[in-house]
């Protein structure tokens, strides 16, 4: 990774020795040594563990699988065989379970360790919406998250060692200065009159800031001889703008919030300029300011989230460090020994799908604008990545496309310790989305990061310094107490640690018989010598003993050569063994793989053939039930038709006993002429009764089908009217009559003919609007031979009546029958009174010729002529 530039390194003038300039990080870019991106997962717990199916399992403290749902249910219902899925390997996986003390200890604790040994780190944390990443963050009032616990761990470490307020300002350009002690006071006596004249913060939550956590300890390795103080900001990236929560601005008038500007300092850090940084001395203040942002941020109503962030959320907790003078009591006046170093906590918004939210207008934009921040930054990895491992940087990272990478560009490109925290919600509804969560945080892990590395300015003064200077006064403080009123006087040197006294006193000799003075002066000069002799004894002391244990080393190291040639020997023995077994163990592994290769093979086959197997069971099935449909279908049809058989059989001998009637008539009437003496009377009587006879017994004669494309349907169905019941056709238009006759019909030549006013002849009924047009009779005209081979002319009348389906129905009620005889033919019979021999037969009612007969036609459906 290319280290960015740092400023040239500056001297002190008050020290010989060339120190590089600290600034706002005390961070040595040279180093070459690159950590990986520390990335955590951490699981949700179900809503409803007993009715909701989770899509993830964690493994292990390492491991966590994704099981894709549908392939879930398959394996549920028919345990075809293993299921397809997805293992992703993290530095630790956080189960269900977890409590949030776990969750900090683990990922942010090294952090807090990181920000007061002066070095930069970033932790966000990333996942879908309602995977749990606020709650993670900060928590709530009754389990705290990773933010409060961070600010209790640091305001536990640096409890002794703050500053009083106001001894660091900010620069406004991303540093800090030093006030004098009557400038910071000056400071504190505004803020008490501005405190004082607006009153009590509102904003705060009570329940919240009032809590005191008992769980955190002080981390150890805290540098005594520094002063600290602790800043926070608190800002958001909403719709890729940067707002400052933080900023005077009446709480309830969020659109008076001014969109800040990302900036570089001189030092090449990003930051937002013109941020407010508000210094805090406790963990109930700075909960108190976060509470007062929170108010702030924008949230927002989904179908996944009640309350969801729609903007990424920066809380920033710097602390500045500088070292004592020499007395150890306050800051050294130099801004160019202050050490800052910062941690981020960012809280992302979650990624999210249109059409599961189903956002629209506002919403739909927030989520656009989070999606492609998002988006952003893992391109911004991406090119990172591909960099590192090809050894060039020919693919510049897109920072300025995003705030959010913007901002955080020194951590990628630059120093800084960067973890990341990936929430997942296990429901199986949010598969595809994890999925997508869990390959880019598997890519993260890839990101190498340079390792910070802190390089303190040497002030040439004594380690310890402070807690001496708190002895010396604690004894000079206890030996008033006991009534040594001379112990006021007394100072102490802490220059230095090991010294042999206090400097020489000042001694004025007026006389040559100031022999007091002299002997105080050889008394002095007489405690030193023998002070000296005792540090020289201690020292050829120490000298002796540290020879006696360099002795001792060496025989105990010429041991350990001895010793360490035998385990040589023995180790490449057992390499040696080793690679043998490894050769073994190989060869094993190939024949494994030979035989879970053919296992496979064998497999594939049996399901191959299963599934030949099962098409073929199918398909016989499919035959046996294609067969027995046939063969029902066929019985019916054979039935239909030996019914019509039968019936037309009945028919036949009907006919045939019908015209033996006849026959057997007509030789008994001639037998009865033959032997009967009055002729003409009897045939008179005879003829009556033949006319008689021959109408009650004459079949029916069935009119011959006219050359017509589509005839009408007549149906027998008694008692069961098919016309439109509530149709009433109006008489006053008259009778408009439909008259149906074949193509070339035969002259009737009887006296009486058929009347049919305002008629229209026809002789192919091809369109149902012949009958639906103004047509309220339909008269049908067929013509045939009688018994006696006479041409025989039958009218069939009906009315035509609408239906209901928007067609027309005909419902015949009358039956004429016209036929021409020769007066010659019956010498008995009565000659008509016209000439011509016309004989008119009418017979009413129908129902003694015929059962009343309906034809329907619905549309343009036809069926067979009609049989009377």
């Amino acid at each position: 990774m290319k280290p960015s530039m740092r400023t040239p390194a500056r001297t002190l003038n008050h020290h010989p020795p060339q120190t590089p300039r600290t600034g706002t990080r005390n961070l040595h870019r040279q180093n070459s040594i690159t950590d990986p991106v520390q990335v955590f997962c951490r699981v949700r717990p179900l809503a409803s563990p007993g009715g909701d199916l989770a899509c993830a399992r964690v493994e292990n403290s390492t491991t966590v699988t994704l099981t894709p749902p549908d392939l879930f249910a398959k394996q549920t219902v028919s345990n075809t065989g293993p299921l397809k899925e997805t293992q992703y390997m993290f530095k630790h996986i956080f189960e269900p379970q977890a409590s949030q003390r776990e969750v900090f200890g683990a990922v942010a604790q090294p952090l807090v360790e990181n920000l007061i040994r002066g070095k930069n780190s970033l932790l966000f944390t990333y996942g879908v919406t309602g995977s749990g990443k606020t709650f993670t963050m900060t928590g709530n009032h009754r389990d705290r998250g990773v933010m409060p616990r961070c600010l209790d761990a640091l305001f536990r470490t640096i409890s002794d060692y703050q500053t009083k307020k106001f001894t660091f300002k900010p620069d406004k350009l991303n540093g800090f200065e030093i006030l004098s002690q009557e400038d910071a006071l000056l400071e504190r006596q505004q803020e008490m009159n501005s405190r004082f004249a607006k009153g009590r913060r509102k904003d705060s939550d009570p329940e919240i800031a009032s809590q005191a956590s008992v769980e955190a300890s002080p981390i150890p390795g805290i540098d005594e001889d520094n002063m600290y103080a602790v800043f926070v900001t608190y800002v958001e990236v909403y719709n890729n703008s940067v707002f400052d929560l933080l900023e005077e601005s009446p709480l309830n008038n969020q659109k008076n919030l001014q969109s800040k500007i990302v900036r570089e300092d001189a030092n090449h850090n990003m930051y937002v300029h013109g941020v407010t940084e508000i210094e805090i001395k406790s963990v109930e203040e700075a909960i108190e300011v976060f509470q007062t942002g929170q108010k702030r941020k924008k949230t927002g109503h989904t179908l996944l989230n009640a309350e969801s962030s729609r903007s990424h959320s920066v809380f920033t907790i710097r602390l500045v460090q500088a070292p004592t003078d020499s007395q150890g009591e306050c800051v050294i006046q130099n801004r160019h020994v202050i050490t800052v170093s910062q941690l981020s906590l960012v809280d992302l918004a979650g990624s999210e799908r249109t059409n599961r939210t189903k956002n629209q207008g506002q919403r739909l934009r927030e989520a656009a604008n989070i999606n492609n921040s998002l988006m952003n930054l893992r391109t911004c990895l991406e090119c990172l990545r591909e960099n590192q491992m090809n050894g060039n940087s020919k693919k510049i990272p897109p920072y300025r496309n995003s705030k959010v990478t913007h901002l955080f560009k020194n951590y990628f490109d630059g120093e800084g310790q960067v973890s990341m925290i990936v929430c997942i919600n296990p429901r199986a509804e949010d598969y595809d989305e994890n999925v997508q969560v869990m390959q880019f945080a598997e890519m993260t892990q890839q990101v190498q990061i340079s390792r910070p590395t802190v390089q303190k300015l040497d002030m040439g003064l004594s380690a310890g310094r402070r807690k001496a200077n708190k002895m010396f006064k604690m004894a000079v403080n206890n030996l008033n107490d006991l009534g040594h009123t001379e112990a006021k006087t007394l100072e102490v040197d802490l220059g230095l640690i090991y010294t042999l006294g206090p400097n020489f006193p000042n001694y004025e000799m007026d006389s040559p018989e100031s022999n007091a003075v002299i002997s105080d002066l050889m008394n002095y000069l007489q405690h030193r010598i023998e002070k000296r002799k005792s540090l020289k004894g201690d020292i050829e002391n120490r000298c002796d003993n540290f020879r006696m244990l360099l002795l001792k080393m060496e025989k105990e190291n010429m041991s350990l050569k001895t010793e360490n040639a035998a385990l040589h020997a023995g180790l490449k023995l057992e390499r040696e063994k080793h690679i043998a077994l490894e050769n073994k163990l190989q060869r094993y592994e190939d024949s494994i793989d030979d035989l879970n290769r053919k296992v496979r093979s064998r497999e594939e086959k049996i399901k191959e053939f299963q599934k030949r197997l099962h098409e073929t069971k199918s398909m016989l099935s499919h035959k046996a039930q294609e067969e027995e449909k046939q063969k029902k279908h066929y019985n019916a049809k054979l039935a239909v038709e030996l019914d019509k058989n039968s019936r037309e059989l009945e028919i036949k001998l009907q006919r045939q006993r019908d015209k033996c009637r006849v026959k057997e008539e007509k030789i008994r009437m001639v037998s009865q002429i033959v032997n009967c003496e009055k002729l003409p009377t009897l045939m008179r009587s005879l003829s009556t009764e033949e006319v008689g006879s021959n109408l009650e017994n004459r079949p029916n004669i069935a009119p011959k089908p006219l050359d017509i494309i589509a005839t009408p349907r007549i149906t027998s169905r008694p008692g069961v009217a098919v016309a439109n019941a509530r149709h009433r056709r109006s008489r006053s238009t008259g009778e408009r009559w439909l008259e149906h006759r074949g193509v070339n019909p035969v002259p009737l030549g009887t006296i009486l003919q058929p009347q049919l006013k305002n008629r229209k002849s026809i002789t192919k009924l091809t369109d149902v609007k012949d009958l639906t047009r103004k047509t309220t009779k339909y008269c049908l005209i067929a013509q045939g031979a009688d018994t006696e081979g006479e041409v025989e002319t039958t009218l069939y009348k009906g009315n035509v009546i609408p239906t209901c389906a928007g067609g027309a129905q005909v419902i015949f009620d009358d039956v004429e029958c016209l036929k021409q005889k020769s007066p010659l033919s019956s010498p008995n019979r009565k000659r008509p009174s016209n000439v011509g021999g016309v004989v008119y037969e009418h017979h009413l009612p129908v129902q003694e010729v015929a059962s009343r007969c309906t034809m329907s036609i619905e549309g343009h459906q036809t069926s067979k002529r009609p049989k009377i």
